[in-house]
């Protein structure tokens, strides 16, 4: 089964680090990327119903300007019952702020936290 990946950063070097750990680690056979959180729920949007365009996982960063990863994940709560399938989100952040941590919590979508950089190994638990 091929996995797809859709991530989310508004910030260049952070997309090259993830697309060179994905070029060594081959983990996803497609990768999306969107410097919005805005444009990302839009796809997912015209998506909903086509569960070979929606990704299996997304990686998102939280602190954007305008429409955060915090407005996405809400965003993301409002929809996800009518996504065609499950997507699991994995927070890429330089927060490290137990508050961060914590809030990312109490949204049931989110598996993981993850500090910035990105790693090889958090690849390897995917």
């Amino acid at each position: 089964m091929s996995k797809r990946l859709l991530c989310i950063d508004d910030n260049y070097i952070d997309i090259a680090i993830i697309k060179n750990h994905q070029a060594k680690s081959n983990t996803f056979e497609d990768v999306k990327y969107y410097m919005d959180a805005k444009s990302a729920i839009k796809f997912l949007k015209d998506n909903m119903h086509k569960p070979t365009e929606l990704p299996d996982v997304i990686f998102l960063d939280l602190y954007m300007d305008s429409f955060s990863g915090w407005d996405f994940l809400d965003e993301y709560n409002q929809i996800s019952g009518t996504l065609a399938k499950e997507i699991t989100i994995h927070i890429v952040s330089f927060s490290i702020l137990p508050k961060d941590i914590s809030r990312s919590k109490n949204y049931s979508c989110v598996t993981s936290y993850f500090p910035k950089p990105m790693t090889q190994k958090a690849f390897q638990v995917l």
